[in-house]
């Protein structure tokens, strides 16, 4: 089971990435991708800190077997 307890966490952590990129992209390049530069980047720590929760959550779901 911790393999797929591990899947959500690895998820939420590239698109945290793919968010910093954008956020990149939106403040260098002047791009229009519906929010602006600051605020990708806040995404992307949220969904950095919700990868690290999900790779260190203690529910009951993953101590099944």
């Amino acid at each position: 089971m911790d393999k797929d307890k591990k899947g959500p966490s690895k998820l939420a952590f590239m698109l945290s990435i793919v968010a910093l990129i954008l956020a990149g992209v939106v403040s260098v390049f002047g791009v229009n991708l519906w929010l602006a530069g600051t605020q990708w980047i806040l995404i992307s720590i949220l969904l950095a800190v919700w990868a690290t929760f999900l790779n260190s959550c203690d529910c009951d779901c993953c101590k099944k077997e």
